[in-house]
């Protein structure tokens, strides 16, 4: 081994997109933020022949009714993208683009996060008004 070889070597090589710690955190705060829409919809939304609210506006009253299991449809499309984005960012990590993948994880996050506000406002919107 050649004198200061060690400093040129690059001590990320050795970590995988599954050993990454970043990553790690990022699939399960985007995992637990879906599990917590499915359940809060699982709670609340139940099979039923009436039609709940899915889009409340506040100026012109409900924009958009439909039928229960639509509201699942929400969560099944948060899941669906979360899986997109696991795939784009391992592809994005083989190609060195760790940035990349971080932020593609991270955009999926907020997409859950945005759908668990869509599914709580569901829930407020038939349950609680």
């Amino acid at each position: 081994m050649k004198k200061g070889h060690f400093l040129h070597k690059n001590i990320f090589n050795d970590v995988t997109y599954w050993h990454n710690a970043i990553v790690h955190w990022l699939v399960i705060a985007t995992l637990f933020v879906n599990v917590v829409v499915f359940v809060l919809l699982f709670i609340y939304v139940h099979p039923s022949d009436v039609a709940i609210r899915l889009q409340y506006n506040v100026f012109f009253g409900t924009s958009f009714d439909g039928l229960w299991w639509q509201a699942y449809v929400l969560a099944g499309v948060g899941l669906v993208f979360f899986m997109i984005d696991l795939v784009v960012g391992y592809t994005l990590y083989s190609a060195k683009e760790r940035v990349a993948a971080y932020i593609t994880l991270l955009g999926a996050l907020f997409v859950n996060i945005a759908l668990l506000i869509a599914a709580t406002s569901i829930v407020f919107n038939n349950y609680f008004l």
